[in-house]
């Protein structure tokens, strides 16, 4: 074989040598996590941002733990859901090089609302302070009726009966008013505000109608309770 022919073998030989190289470099490399990553992020990217809203996404661990997905081509995503997504959607994660595959990931979509919840154990008869509450986002799904969002009217209140910590406050469980209680009663007429002393009849929360006795007069009146040992009537 002529040195002409060697050389020319060699450059060809080269040339597929080297874009296999080239083709090899570009590819890249999918780990399970990181095909869970980009499922979550292209739902991200689908949900308008709510302000008033904490949404949380979390994709399904996939199988293949232990092995990783190889692709020469950008990642093609696609989902059949629309906005507003139901709780949990299937986000198609589709290799378009010449080995294609695809990969189908569940992304579960959790709307978290904020609840006051028990941030140590309160006992039945306890005075709720600060430090017994705390905020915490809790699934949607799963947050009862007459829960509370901000600690604040709670303070002062009274546990009805034994609360565990990381329990959720509900109205059930406290009263702001509890039967007993000596309570302040603001008697309100436009400008004109009127306070008085009163004994509580019954229990009650922010917004409930109870009974309250004015200890001046003896009378039984259906006030409206208004905050922690207060109580209001409209003239």
């Amino acid at each position: 074989m002529s040195v002409l022919k060697k050389s020319g073998w060699s450059q060809l030989i080269y040339f597929f040598a080297s874009f296999s190289i080239m083709t090899q470099g570009y590819a890249k490399t999918y780990s399970p996590e990181t095909l869970e990553q980009q499922a979550e992020q292209f739902i991200a990217n689908q949900i308008e941002a709510d302000p008033e809203k904490r949404i949380e996404i979390r994709a399904m661990p996939l199988e293949f733990r232990n092995s990783d997905k190889v692709c020469n081509d950008s990642l093609e995503l696609s989902t059949p859901s629309v906005p507003p997504f139901n709780r949990q959607v299937t986000v198609q994660l589709k290799c378009n090089d010449s080995i294609s595959w695809s990969q189908y990931v569940h992304v579960r979509i959790e709307e978290m609302l904020p609840m006051v919840v028990a941030s140590t154990s309160i006992a039945r008869g306890e005075i709720i302070s600060k430090n017994a509450i705390q905020v915490e986002y809790r699934p949607k799904q799963y947050i009862r009726a007459n829960y509370y969002e901000i600690i604040d009217p709670l303070i002062g209140s009274r546990s009805k009966r034994t609360i565990s910590e990381g329990m959720p406050i509900t109205s059930a469980q406290i009263c702001m008013v509890c039967k007993g209680d000596k309570v302040t009663i603001s008697a309100n007429q436009s400008n004109l505000s009127i306070k008085t002393s009163g004994l509580a009849l019954e229990d009650g929360n922010l917004g409930e109608l109870i009974r309250v006795e004015n200890v001046n007069s003896g009378k039984v009146l259906r006030v409206r309770v208004s905050g922690v040992e207060s109580v209001e009537v409209n003239l």
